[in-house]
């Protein structure tokens, strides 16, 4: 009955609903395994007990933003937050993506630039990558020139496959096009070369980074983007008033403050993914990509079988069907426990 008064870019659209599946281990979605250690929950508690919850929060979430500012060296005045990287991408288009205009990104990877550049009514295009799902870089720039590209989006590492971008590559995007360059960083933690350190250098260049994954806190949904003085004023002026509810703001600063203990948590994940990596390439008849993620991808002769038969144990992990992601699977990496779990049910089962 609504159908005619939809816009055109939404018709075809699917709300994202999660399955709810029973299981033990939640292996599917790329969080940290580790929840926030009690001595930082103790303080994000005082810190709430002292908060006006029937005020609204602070809309510049200026504490929040001069934690990230001491943590990642870069000025607080070219911080913006939201609600996790996913606002942050629709922000950003909303700010310099019209009509037809053209968004430039590689495939596969992160379902979000496309569906909100396609919500705004501009024009996605996929490059795609190599059988390895590595960019073929010159081809990408090739394409954001001919198109005349307003925004260039790179996610390093890029999800859903766990590939690195080299730094070089992303800085020859930047000299090689008059593109706004998109860096979603919201795994460096775990692999790569960030591009932080050239933010003064391209006024043109925008990182975002999440709490969602290293800092264990997908639960508060909360990410940020980092650029130079023009675009985060810019942006700043587009995104809501009051866009970072209160409690958001004191976890994330919280975490922020004993960022020590978080990076302790990163080292035994990167450890763990190491290990799993190189017993799942111990293993024939399937085949385990590179990543400097938090995630391993691999595929199989059939991914729907081996992902229901590790459901049936109790473990979660992510299925691809169709396309360039046909038959396979992306585990995210866990404990050791998490971790041996999943292995056993993998071995039996290919």
């Amino acid at each position: 009955m609504i159908e005619k008064y939809l816009k055109e870019e939404v018709k075809s659209l699917k709300p994202y609903v999660p399955h709810d599946y029973d299981y033990k281990y939640k292996m599917d979605a790329n969080e940290s395994p580790f929840n926030i250690e009690p001595e930082i929950m103790q303080s994000i508690v005082s810190r709430l007990l002292a908060t006006d919850i029937n005020r609204y929060p602070d809309t510049n979430s200026m504490k929040l933003r001069k934690s990230i500012s001491e943590f990642i060296k870069v000025d607080y005045k070219n911080i913006v937050v939201g609600n996790g990287s996913d606002e942050m991408i629709h922000v950003l288009l909303n700010t310099f993506v019209g009509q037809d205009e053209v968004v430039v990104s590689h495939e596969p990877t992160f379902s979000m630039y496309g569906i909100n550049t396609k919500v705004l009514g501009g024009r996605y295009m996929e490059i795609p990558t190599d059988e390895e799902f590595d960019i073929e870089i010159d081809k990408l720039i090739a394409v954001s020139n001919d198109f005349g590209a307003k925004v260039i989006i790179l996610c390093n590492p890029n999800n859903p496959t766990g590939n690195l971008i080299p730094k070089d590559d992303i800085l020859k995007v930047l000299d090689s096009t008059d593109s706004i360059v998109v860096v979603d960083e919201a795994y460096i933690e775990f692999g790569g070369e960030s591009v932080v350190d050239m933010l003064s250098k391209y006024d043109r260049l925008i990182v975002l980074r999440t709490f969602s994954k290293a800092f264990g806190a997908a639960g508060i949904r909360t990410g940020y983007l980092l650029s130079s003085d023009e675009i985060v004023e810019k942006i700043a002026a587009v995104k809501p008033p009051y866009n970072l509810n209160s409690v958001s703001q004191i976890i994330a600063s919280e975490l922020m403050k004993n960022s020590d203990v978080i990076m302790e948590n990163i080292k035994i994940i990167k450890a763990e993914r190491d290990w799993l990596n190189a017993e799942m390439l111990k293993l024939s008849n399937i085949k385990v990509y590179k990543t400097g993620a938090n995630f391993i991808m691999f595929k199989v002769k059939d991914a729907k079988a081996v992902f229901d038969r590790l459901l049936e144990d109790g473990i979660m992990i992510r299925y691809f069907s169709g396309g360039v992601l046909e038959n396979h699977l992306r585990v995210s990496v866990g404990t050791r426990e998490e971790n041996e779990a999943f292995l056993k049910v993998l071995k039996e089962v290919i």
